[in-house]
């Protein structure tokens, strides 16, 4: 039996190391959420990740309709919450608004994604 013990310890350890190895940011929330319609321009875009950031080396591109950048600025940390990531925004007229993300998590990997959101009349 003691060498079913340690195989069974040993197992853990490789697949526990192989959870943290494959680890990423995902993106589980904004504020605007995804796809929805706010009545009122957002004067900042908040970003919630499943793991924390390194900021310096995130992007967000904020383009309207017409392909003009409404986002005012880098992304900047929240104080408190090394998963979420702000940027200000400038929008200046209605329309659909299309957010694209990188990401790299504390652990080094890079994720991307896109996605919208309504500015209503």
């Amino acid at each position: 039996m003691p060498y079913l013990k340690s195989f069974t310890a040993a197992s853990l350890i490789v697949a526990l190391g192989c959870a943290s190895a494959q680890a990423h940011a995902f993106l589980v929330k904004s504020v605007p959420p995804v796809g929805s319609t706010v009545t009122a321009a957002p004067t900042a875009l908040l970003l919630t990740f499943t793991e924390g950031l390194e900021i310096p080396f995130c992007s967000v591109a904020v383009t309207d309709g017409m392909g003009m950048n409404d986002a005012a600025g880098k992304p900047q940390p929240v104080p408190g919450h090394p998963e979420q990531m702000m940027v200000k925004l400038n929008i200046e007229m209605p329309g659909k608004i299309t957010v694209s993300w990188h990401a790299v998590s504390v652990d080094t990997h890079k994720t991307e994604g896109s996605f919208s959101f309504t500015v209503a009349p």
